[in-house]
């Protein structure tokens, strides 16, 4: 692998050389960090979507619960106002 700066160069310019090195590894961390948001992004995205299909699985559940209830209910009034009428 053949380095960007030459040992001649670095020796004649040793602070443009590392300048220059410096450049090479942030523009590298750049790239790797915008990769990595982009993962973090996809699997949030991923992680959001199976909570939300949790979430309308349990309002169903929940509105489903509350369907029993509110006929329990009207059952349970029918039934007291009978009780009231005969007496």
């Amino acid at each position: 692998m053949k380095l960007p700066v030459t040992l001649e160069q670095f020796i004649k310019n040793p602070i443009a050389a590392i300048a220059f090195i410096a450049l090479v590894v942030i523009g590298y961390l750049y790239v790797d960090m915008v990769n990595i948001h982009e993962q973090q992004l996809s699997n949030f995205e991923s992680s959001c979507l199976n909570r939300i299909d949790d979430h309308k699985d349990r309002i169903e559940s929940l509105e489903e619960l509350n369907i029993r209830y509110e006929d329990k209910l009207s059952e349970m009034n029918e039934k007291l106002m009978r009780c009231l009428e005969e007496d």
